[in-house]
């Protein structure tokens, strides 16, 4: 008997609670700024290193305390304005009732662990309805209902609020609640990630309702949560201490307290590894070697579903980068293969696309610029950009104006200060000037993001699994293009092709390869590589099963052997 498949989101329309068959799981996180942001079958499978190598779960304990060491702060602890990964973790921790998560292994939603029972698509696919579950609460005690779900979802949709995620809204027709348990969200048309972008993570109405979402006390210091940990204490650029909330919903987390360790410096995280001052800390790819033989640590390695990348980022509107053959020549001056080698010690991959080759909408026939001065040195040429008489070494000028440009990093990130020293050694060779700057984490942020006095930008993204999530990026005057890139066939496609009907995969991913192939060539920006994720957790502490995204997830689940 043939299965009938539902118009736009596949086999779906009846009621689901562990898991949901035929659909495109979407953005684990829209799209984060990985500096600090797909289909069912995520290619590129993580490898696991030394995990386990001294894990003996034996039986969870209950009680102390996890320390984790983070290389930057968070800018906030509102969930509406957050769009950087550290501000996430944090918020994570605080608030954390959103209707579903993802499966680690299938990468399907999965009620199991989300705030909602169950949920339904109509037969038409223009409604999603989701049933909460019974007893949920906030950390004050009062019930999580469905009225704190409108009124995040009216936050998220109101103009006036600077949530940097609205675009990606725009199919939703509504949202209306029928009870306390009943929240039912009506589309315009059809859109394949409806699901993925319904799934709200509330903040608490009764706190709420009468502050300015955007600037108040609470979005610092916030006083009621929904996750298994709560923020007691926030010193800026130093520590974040969160402590265990008996009401979280899906059980009280085993250790008492979550302390984040804030540091300016990647090497001082790797020294609190080593000296057992932390529990959990990336490592760099230049100490990867050592680590593996720690004795105190397990060590894992895996390249995510949900990819970390690289990049260095052009501000289009930028006097000499305004002209592409400027960014293409700079482009070509990068010896990639060299630095992956010896940056980040071969454990990391080339990228030249919008999308990482884990993802399914990943097209490998794009525009490539490899490692060619000659080239390069031509471009310049034809752009008008000439070498002194008196120096053919030296630095091109147009217009008496000298080929002169900054290069920005966020200050202790000694990956990114090396990617940016190298690349201004290899643009003296096509007689490009850069100035290598560091910046302070959250002023480099406000720089990129808001001011935009930049030329390029050393940064990374931590990819989702629903490519439309990208969107975000890579359209004209959207929250998270830092670049100025316009283009009006992406504006045209990627719109559509969130809403093709039938939701085919192979339908959608002709789209994002069209959408690649306009962006590429065009260099918004130089795509160095994706990271092979790295990272060492003290061999006290039990963790999940390595998966599809790694080991970091359920955290309330993780535990000390020793109960301290």
């Amino acid at each position: 008997m043939a299965v009938k498949r539902h118009p736009i989101l596949g086999r779906l329309g009846v009621w689901r609670r562990r898991g949901f068959l035929g659909l495109t799981p979407a953005a684990l996180a829209a799209a984060g700024v990985a500096c600090g942001p797909s289909a069912p079958q995520a290619q590129g499978t993580p490898q696991a290193g030394q995990q386990g190598k001294t894990q003996d779960p034996g039986t969870p304990q209950k009680g102390g305390v996890f320390t984790e060491a983070v290389f930057g702060d968070a800018k906030t602890m509102q969930p509406l304005l957050s769009s950087d990964s550290a501000s996430s973790s944090f918020i994570s921790n605080h608030y954390s009732a959103s209707l579903f998560r993802y499966d680690p292994e299938t990468l399907k939603p999965d009620t199991k662990y989300g705030a909602a029972d169950a949920f339904q698509v109509s037969p038409d696919g223009m409604t999603v309805t989701y049933k909460l579950k019974a007893n949920l609460q906030w950390s004050d005690g009062k019930p999580i209902t469905a009225a704190d779900y409108k009124f995040t979802w009216d936050k998220m949709n109101d103009p006036k609020v600077e949530y940097p995620y609205r675009s990606n809204l725009r199919f939703f027709e509504s949202m209306e609640t029928t009870d306390d348990k009943t929240l039912v969200f009506k589309l315009k048309e059809a859109f394949c990630p409806a699901v993925e972008y319904s799934n709200i993570n509330p903040i608490p109405k009764h706190i709420f309702q009468d502050l300015d979402i955007n600037d108040n006390p609470l979005n610092q210091k916030p006083a009621v949560g929904s996750g298994p940990w709560l923020m007691q204490e926030w010193v800026k650029d130093s520590h974040a201490v969160f402590v265990a909330n008996d009401k979280f919903y899906l059980g009280r987390p085993n250790f008492d307290r979550h302390v984040y360790r804030i540091v300016a410096d990647q090497n001082v995280i790797y020294q609190m590894l080593k000296a057992s001052e932390v529990d959990e800390g990336g490592i760099k790819a230049e100490d990867w070697a050592e680590a593996k033989a720690l004795k105190n640590i397990n060590t894992y390695n895996y390249y995510s579903a949900s990819a970390s990348w690289v990049y260095i980022g052009t501000y289009m509107k930028h006097e000499a980068l305004s002209d592409v053959r400027v960014r293409q020549a700079l482009a070509h001056s990068i010896n990639r293969p060299k630095m992956v080698e010896r940056i980040r010690f071969n454990l990391a991959k080339p990228l030249n696309s919008i999308f990482a080759s884990s993802s399914w909408a990943f097209a490998p026939d794009v525009p490539a610029f490899n490692f060619d001065v000659a080239k390069g040195n031509q471009l310049l040429d034809q752009a008008g950009w000439r070498r002194p008489a008196s120096d053919a070494n030296g630095t091109r000028v147009k217009d008496g104006k000298p080929l002169k440009m900054r290069i920005f990093y966020n200050a202790g990130n000694k990956e990114r200060e090396q990617i940016a020293t190298v690349v201004q050694q290899d643009a003296k060779a096509i007689g490009m000037d850069l100035e290598v700057i560091s910046e302070e984490w959250n002023a480099y942020l406000n720089r990129v993001q808001k001011t935009h006095d930049v030329e390029l930008f050393v940064l990374g993204w931590s990819s989702g699994l629903e490519p439309n999530g990208s969107q975000n990026i890579w359209r004209t005057d959207q929250a998270q293009n830092y670049t100025g890139f316009s283009d009006p066939k992406v504006d045209e496609l990627f719109p559509k092709a969130a809403a093709i009907p039938g939701c085919s995969q192979d339908d959608r991913k002709k789209m994002y390869a069209d959408i690649q192939k306009v962006v590429a060539p065009q260099v918004p920006y130089i795509f160095l590589w994706e990271n092979e994720i790295l990272g060492g957790v003290s061999n006290r502490i039990v963790v999940n099963k390595m998966s599809k995204i790694g080991y970091s997830y359920r955290m309330w689940e993780w535990y000390s052997k020793t109960g301290k």
